[in-house]
């Protein structure tokens, strides 16, 4: 199971990194609408929508990728990302608290729609501002996730949330925040990043992306699977790797491309 993992990560990452660095990035949305496509199918089969429903969220789903791509404006996209950022602030905790079933098939349309939705909106932004930049901080959020493994491998024994996703522990959180914070420290020092404030930045990231990782595990949980696909040999579908993605790049966005209100980051 190790190997099928390693090799399909570095396929993912062959594929990710010439889409954004080669072809002048014209590639990269083609990627990324296509990613968005296919873990809000995934996001159908959790929630259990019957053939119509299905068929209704897909189609709408696909026209709101395309006016989203093409039309979202400034004000428009600015808008998007602060309604997904109070979502993950406001809204996810009381679904991780409280655990509410999504029955509804409106409600979890919406639902599903921003937390997929504003990850366009997000990547389009941080591709304006540079591909590095991108890379930089989704970098911090794989290197969170990587810390979280390792210490909670060596180390864990308190549970993180134990009812929702047994796996997590404290001590993983904790050393995610470690390697995050060396890594902060190590952009300054190295000039990549304008300020020490980028440690605050990059942890603010990481708190959100294991919000994300939960409230998937949350819907898995209800919807009683382990992974929310089979596409990716050991990893599972489209939904378990950017679930992460969906919840801390819509805020990280914000922070960036609005130095006037965040003070500058990068």
């Amino acid at each position: 199971m190790l190997m099928p993992r390693i090799f399909s990560a570095f396929i993912m990452l062959i594929i990710f990194l010439s889409s954004l660095f080669l072809f002048s990035g014209k590639i990269f949305p083609f990627i990324i609408y296509l990613s968005s496509l296919l873990a809000l199918y995934e996001w159908s089969k959790l929630l259990k929508f019957n053939t119509q429903q299905k068929n209704i969220f897909l189609i709408t789903s696909v026209i709101l990728i395309y006016f989203t791509g093409r039309y979202s404006g400034d004000v428009n996209g600015r808008l998007i990302l602060l309604l997904s950022s109070i979502f993950w602030v406001c809204v996810a905790p009381l679904f991780l608290i409280f655990n509410p079933k999504l029955k509804n098939f409106l409600l979890g349309s919406l639902i599903g729609w921003l937390i997929v939705i504003p990850l366009i909106i997000s990547f389009d932004y941080l591709i304006s501002l540079g591909p590095w930049i991108v890379l930089l901080v989704l970098t911090s959020i794989w290197l969170a996730d990587s810390g979280a493994y390792f210490f909670g491998k060596q180390f864990g024994k308190r549970k993180l949330a134990p009812s929702i996703s047994p796996g997590k522990t404290w001590e993983g959180f904790i050393g995610s925040i470690f390697v995050v914070t060396l890594f902060s420290i190590a952009m300054v020092y190295f000039k990549f990043v304008d300020s020490y404030s980028s440690i605050l930045f990059f942890n603010l990231v990481l708190v959100l992306s294991v919000e994300g990782d939960l409230f998937e595990s949350y819907i898995k949980r209800m919807a009683k699977v382990k992974d929310s696909g089979d596409l990716i040999p050991g990893h599972g579908g489209v939904l378990d790797r950017i679930d992460s993605l969906c919840s801390s790049l819509p805020f990280a966005t914000l922070m960036l491309i609005s130095p006037s209100f965040f003070g500058r980051i990068i």
